[in-house]
């Protein structure tokens, strides 16, 4: 550079104290000479100026300096300051009018000489403060300049917001590089230089709230540094807004908000309490018209206002600038605070977003207004959307302060609400006894969101009983008008049901309200709840062992998460994906599963979805040999006593006993399960208990509890169950020495398996290894290990499914399951207490039902039609 001129203008701003380089963006500048124009554009404090003094300061070549003020948006001063500029670092150029033309740029430009200075690099010309140039003939001659550029000029602007150019037009020529307020933004490694540069060191997650809240804009993160430069304990400075003389709050005001018109600041003032601001919403907030354009005019001028879609329809507020707009709202104007939170609320509500009507609503003090909004529908989208009620204590707070209980039912209905979402497990009983006293409104939607606080503590406590009864309220006819209100309410009740029978063991009646509910989520377009039954029905066909439902079910699933990414994944999903794994063998995709359904969203609507997910985690600590920590999972899991449906108390007593053997101890394990012998899960237990008696060497007894497996007729039991009590019955025969009925046993289970399930074979192989030596049949038919998850990423479509045959009566379904084990027709008259000929009369039918020919057949097709 030339020496400093009388002009200050023309001068290079010097460096602040305590400077720290920035080399990522240095290297940017450096790396762009072969394009006419660069542009830096962002707000103010950007640190747009000190990142180009700086690299002017490094530049080898020719570099020349404008600081543009108001007065220079006029040609004449305009092009006399650039041939200052020009020939203040040592450049020749012709003094040539008009410099307003197009044409009388070129000729200046034509006219550059770079007297007795290397000619391998271009000039450089640094314009800061570009955006204060309006005038058309200024812009016209540099518009000239870019775009009949030849390369002995390179021209440097720096800017609030984007010269009036035709940017589009150097963008698709190439003709410009650019560097935006994301790139000028200070990286965490920046802001730790810059504040050990000052003295001060923050601990990382100090660092990062600063980071968060200036979003590293330069001039946020130095004015904090230089506070907390002297104080003793610099990290209590991150989180404080401070306004006093040389803050960040005080720069605010100054640079950004005292620049706008008055009707600028005041939409700016009365909404920056929001987390996202549109048009329509800042008109209803301030009583304004127009917000629409002003957001997007605050926005293009990088004026601290952020764009959140490409539309330019919804915006936010930088995190700093919202604080400080919040507290002049308080501070200046307390008076307006509940009105503009009220206006919000109302504004929220009328486009259905309950959550954020609700949030402003109790910000504004309204009990009332709360109380109308949870009571007429508000719970019920709460619980369609699966979204925690926000702030609940806080709203249960504010109704109790609410007038009387006596005089409305509004808030009484509320308030119950508002305590069903907040209802802990051990606080249920209490809550289900007060909705009990209170009775049930004679308004039938008040009635609607009573009944619907009740099935939500209905599932929180495991009582099916009560979620059925309820929900039979709930579909009643009188109620539809109110249940259809709410888009996919209908479906999230028949969801209900339909969950709490399955928790409940009651398998054989989850397929009917799962479907109805598919259904009634696909007509009301509730994609929420759609994406919670296909997760449903993906985990209940999956322990179901059907498996081509079950994938289907996933595929649909993650088809809607990809037509809806803001859709967050059921936890059943995972548990689904979870159990398939178990079932090949596959213990790490297994373990994925588990940790991708603990971080899923949803699971406090569905405790049972908890208990299996802890369930599940210790099966697969279980399957890893981590017996001890398997143990302490199952542990920390409700019990029969504390609200735990049968079947899931069922399941985790198997897997505990299943434990209690592993670590030699199978009479404790025989104790635990005998509370089960008269109950409906006394047959899905027998395998659990066969092995306990294997471990003590009772072979007899461990027969006989699985005789009761291969020959019960309990609607619980699965293909999975079947195939480890024919490979447990095996074992017991190659203890027994008896190979042959062992090698019997295992073909049937291959068969039965049909390479769905995997894991009994695998845990086993070693047991039957000189078997398999003998046998290369049997060999050949041995599942191998490790199958992989389910493939959810195919084709969205259902896949083509065979016409379901005729119904079979429930005595031919029971012969259809004696059928699929090695009983003869004798044994199975004797197990049914009916005689030959009967059995026999219900093996024709079973045969011309499901189109087959022979026994083999038969159990084939049923096995198609996933009816084993």
């Amino acid at each position: 550079m030339a020496r400093a001129q009388a002009d200050p203008r023309l001068v290079v701003p010097p460096l602040p104290p305590l400077h720290v380089a920035r080399s990522r963006l240095l290297d940017r500048l450096a790396a762009t000479p072969d394009v006419p124009l660069t542009l830096l554009a962002a707000g103010p404090g950007a640190g747009k100026t000190v990142l180009l003094s700086d690299w002017v300061r490094r530049h080898h070549g020719v570099t020349a300096w404008m600081t543009l003020t108001p007065s220079d948006d006029e040609p004449t001063r305009f092009w006399r300051l650039f041939v200052s500029a020009v020939r203040a670092c040592g450049a020749s150029v012709d003094d040539l009018p008009p410099y307003g033309t197009g044409e009388g740029a070129t000729a200046l430009l034509e006219s550059l000489s770079l007297d007795g200075a290397s000619h391998a690099e271009p000039l450089v010309l640094v314009v800061d403060e570009a955006h204060l140039l309006t005038d058309a003939h200024i812009l016209g001659g540099l518009d000239s300049i870019v775009r009949g550029w030849c390369p002995r000029l390179r021209l440097v602007l720096a800017a609030r917001s984007d010269p009036l150019l035709p940017m589009h037009r150097y963008r698709l020529s190439g003709l410009m590089r650019e560097l935006r307020a994301a790139d000028l933004a200070m990286t965490v490694d920046e802001s730790r230089e810059l504040l050990a540069a000052h003295g001060v060191t923050l601990p990382d997650d100090a660092l990062g709230v600063l980071a968060s809240r200036t979003e590293g804009w330069v001039a946020g993160i130095r004015l904090s540094a230089l506070r907390m430069a002297d104080a003793e304990r610099p990290a209590d400075f991150v989180a404080e807004l401070a306004l006093d003389e040389g803050s960040v709050g005080e720069y605010l005001i100054g640079e950004v908000l005292s620049q706008q018109p008055p009707a600028v600041r005041q939409r700016l003032v009365q909404t920056g309490f929001l987390d996202e601001v549109s048009g329509p919403l800042a008109d209803a907030v301030t009583g304004l018209q127009g917000s629409a354009e002003v957001l997007v005019e605050l926005a293009r001028t990088n004026s601290f206002v952020v764009p959140l879609d490409a539309a330019q329809t919804r915006f936010r507020y930088h995190t700093l600038f919202a604080e400080v707009l919040r507290h002049i709202l308080r501070r200046q104007l307390p008076h307006l605070v509940a009105t503009c939170y009220g206006r919000a609320a109302a504004w929220y509500e009328s486009e259905g977003d309950l959550r954020r009507s609700l949030r402003w609503a109790a910000a504004a003090g309204d009990g009332y207004y709360v109380a109308r909004l949870l009571a007429r529908g508000g719970l019920a989208r709460v619980y369609v959307d699966r979204h925690d009620l926000p702030e609940a204590a806080a709203l249960l707070a504010l109704l109790e302060r609410t007038g009387g209980w006596t005089e409305a039912d509004e808030l009484r209905t509320a308030r119950h609400a508002a305590v069903a979402c907040l209802a802990e497990r051990d606080t249920v009983a209490g809550c289900v006894e007060e909705l009990r006293l209170a009775g049930r409104p004679q308004d039938e939607e008040l009635a609607v969101t009573t009944d619907l606080a009740r099935l939500i503590l209905a599932e929180r406590s495991g009582d099916g009983v009560a979620v059925e009864t309820t929900a039979d309220r709930l579909l009643d006819v009188a109620a539809q008008k109110w249940l259809h209100a709410v888009p996919g309410l209908r479906a999230a009740v028949l969801l209900a049901r339909a969950r709490a029978r399955f928790w409940d063991g009651r398998f054989d009646d989850v397929d009917g309200p799962l479907e109805q509910a598919r259904e009634a989520a696909a007509t009301d377009d509730a994609s929420v709840v759609e994406l919670d039954v296909l997760g449903m029905i993906a985990l209940v066909d999956t322990c179901r062992t059907r498996p081509v439902r079950a994938d289907a079910a996933a595929r649909q699933a993650r088809a809607l998460q990809q037509s809806d990414p803001g859709l967050s994944p059921p936890v059943t999903l995972d548990l689904a994906a979870a159990w398939r794994a178990f079932m090949d063998g596959d213990v790490a995709a297994m373990a994925r599963a588990v940790r991708r359904a603990a971080g899923a969203s949803g699971a406090e609507w569905d405790p049972g979805a908890t208990v299996m997910l802890g369930i599940v985690r210790a099966l697969s600590l279980f399957l890893c040999g981590r017996h001890s920590e398997a143990r302490l999972v199952l542990h920390g899991l409700p019990t029969r006593d504390h609200g735990l449906p049968p079947a899931l108390a069922a399941y985790r007593d198997m897997m505990s006993a299943s434990i209690e053997t592993a670590l030699g101890r199978p009479r404790r394990a025989l104790h635990l399960l005998r509370t089960y012998r008269s109950t409906p899960f006394a047959v899905p237990l027998e395998v659990a208990r066969a092995r306990a008696h294997m471990e003590l060497g009772e072979f007899g007894a461990a027969h006989d509890c699985i005789r009761h497996v291969l020959t019960g007729e309990s609607s619980r039991l699965g293909r999975y169950l079947l195939v480890e009590a024919l490979v447990c019955d095996a074992e017991i025969a190659e203890a027994q020495r008896d190979p042959g009925r062992a090698v019997e046993l295992l073909v049937r289970a291959t068969e039965i398996a049909d390479g769905d399930i995997t894991l009994p074979f695998l845990r086993t192989t070693g047991v039957f290894a000189p078997l398999l030596r003998r046998h290369v049949t049997l060999a050949g038919r041995w599942p191998s290990p490790a199958g992989a998850t389910p493939d959810v990423t195919g084709d969205v479509g259902m896949p083509h499914e065979s016409p379901f045959p005729e119904s079979l009566t429930e005595r031919e379904r029971a012969v259809l399951r004696l059928l699929a084990t090695s009983m003869t027709t004798g044994e199975i008259a004797e197990e049914l207490c009916v005689s030959v000929n009967t059995v026999k009369t219900h093996l024709a039918a079973v045969y011309r039902k499901l189109g087959a020919r022979r026994r083999r057949e038969a159990v084939v097709r049923a096995r198609e039609y996933e009816m084993l």
